[in-house]
């Protein structure tokens, strides 16, 4: 064994990264990497996806009524054409039984979802949120290893082919690393390892927390109507506004107070999503339309909505476009500003409120999967977790998915089209935040009037709305906020230290 080196497998054994002799080209724009040889490291910077995360992908991430055809698809075309190239990680963490970690290019995962979505007509998509951090892992931090390539393996056969021979493969040297490094790798390793383990669940406290999750979802919708004064706080027999005649053309009841609707958008650099380039807030003070019909979907209400778009000076030549194409240029509801880094918070904490702030009214944080944005705002030193007033959270999302009675999430742009409002220029963050407000009015109004959409063919209406909902009697309950989450390990050791409402930093 002595006189067998990695170098000589190398040579001999492992595939390099260029087209294998006798081997079809991919017939579709797939992105490969230069010309590799195993155990090569891949650059900084190359976001990459646990194999093993891909092959559960159509179980997790597939919607009920898409699923069995998604599974089919992978299971029968994962090679086919496509390009893979796999790079791995040697390290196992706490399990030493582990086989190495199998990554493969974001981008081309991204490109296989593209395929299969132009074949079965689906809306396949990395997660958004916290969710497609999964996805997209970045390596390399504090002179961490770097994943190191693999082959290019044109079936399943071969690719365990490949990963028999890891006896062979090169080892990373970790004792290079101070205490603090090692520990992040070694904990980071552990928790990629388990974001793709699947536990079998009790199916009744599984439907129990579906339902109580899709029940949770239609108090959501009941709240903001409530806030916009389309609805009256509970008593019996229940009631809304349309019972006293009211229509779309009149102004909506007495609301119990005002509140300050603020929808935030956050655009983070594909390429490391620490780094945030954009900001967006679209504000809508209850106030300003007390004694203002709403109009057909609400849109008597958009012109009293505050667009705001702010990008961050020192990372203005980021623009994404590997999976989503970025416009940070084409902000359609005003003029841009350009803030550095350093004063985002400030900017933020000046409209959204501090602990200076002199109006100290409830304030509802919209989002579309909003519990990202929130974290990414706390990532640029804006705690909304810290803020006294901070009532209350809507998810457009999730009222979406009340709409359709649907447990599948939809994106922002499909959300509008489907409410038929689309927009355009989406994946700007000022315009995005701008739509994600719009969306919610429209909601909130519509299912006021048109109600719910009706259930598909054979579906029991009974039961299913008995899943969403807890009755008209119901007006939505206390407000909900979530509780802040944890920080990272090298956040709470000072690494990247998280400031309060308002910081210098």
């Amino acid at each position: 064994m002595a006189s067998f080196t990695g170098q000589d497998y190398m040579d001999h054994y492992m595939p390099q990264s260029g087209p294998t002799a006798g081997s079809p080209e991919p017939t579709r724009d797939v992105p490969k990497l230069p010309d590799m040889k195993i155990g090569d490291k891949s650059k900084r910077g190359v976001a990459f996806c646990p194999w093993k995360l891909i092959r559960g992908y159509p179980y997790r991430y597939a919607g009920k009524d898409d699923q069995e055809a998604v599974v089919e698809f992978f299971n029968s075309t994962i090679f086919g054409n496509h390009t893979w190239d796999f790079f791995y990680l040697t390290y196992t963490g706490v399990d030493e039984s582990r086989d190495p970690l199998l990554l493969v290019p974001t981008t081309q995962f991204k490109a296989f979802l593209d395929y299969a979505n132009s074949q079965l007509g689906t809306e396949l998509e990395i997660p958004r949120g916290e969710a497609s951090d999964k996805f997209c892992l970045l390596f390399g931090e504090f002179n961490t290893p770097l994943p190191r390539f693999l082959g290019r393996p044109l079936d399943n056969e071969a690719l365990e082919g490949l990963k028999l021979k890891k006896d062979f493969l090169p080892e990373d040297d970790l004792t290079c690393l101070g205490a603090v490094a090692l520990r992040y790798y070694k904990e980071r390793m552990d928790k990629i390892y388990n974001s793709y383990k699947y536990h079998k669940k009790n199916p009744e406290i599984a439907r129990r927390k579906r339902i109580e999750r899709q029940k949770s979802c239609s108090r959501m919708v009941k709240r903001a109507q409530r806030y916009l004064g389309l609805r009256e706080v509970s008593r019996y027999p229940p009631n809304t506004i349309l019972s006293g005649g009211w229509r779309l053309e009149m102004p909506t009841s007495s609301m119990d107070g005002s509140v300050r609707f603020v929808c935030v958008d956050i655009e983070a650099w594909e390429k490391s999503h620490h780094v945030v380039t954009e900001v967006g807030l679209a504000i809508l003070d209850t106030k300003d339309i007390m004694n203002i019909p709403p109009g057909k979907d609400g849109h008597g209400w958009f012109r009293f909505i505050t667009a705001h778009h702010f990008r961050i000076r020192e990372h203005v030549d980021k623009t994404n476009h590997l999976y989503l194409p970025g416009c940070p240029e084409l902000f359609d509801f005003g003029n841009s500003e350009f803030v550095s880094d350093r004063d985002i918070n400030k900017v933020l904490g000046n409209i959204i409120g501090d602990n200076g702030s002199t109006d100290k009214r409830p304030v509802v944080m919209v989002g579309h999967d909003i519990m990202g944005d929130l974290k990414y705002l706390r990532k640029i030193g804006y705690n909304i977790w810290r803020l006294p007033y901070f009532s209350d959270e809507i998810d457009t999302k999730s009222m979406f998915q009340r709409w359709q009675r649907s447990r599948d999430g939809r994106g922002l742009a499909t959300v509008c089209e489907e409410l038929g409002a689309p927009g355009r220029n989406f994946h700007n963050a000022g315009n995005d935040a701008a739509y994600t407000l719009r969306a919610m009015i429209i909601m909130a109004v519509k299912q006021l009037t048109e109600g719910y959409k009706a259930p598909e063919e054979g579906e029991n209406d009974k039961s299913e709305e008995d899943e969403w909902s807890d009755g008209e009697a119901d007006d939505g309950g206390l407000p909900q906020t979530s509780a802040e989450p944890e920080l990272e390990p090298l956040q709470q050791s000072g690494t990247h230290a998280i400031p309060v409402i308002r910081d210098s930093r």
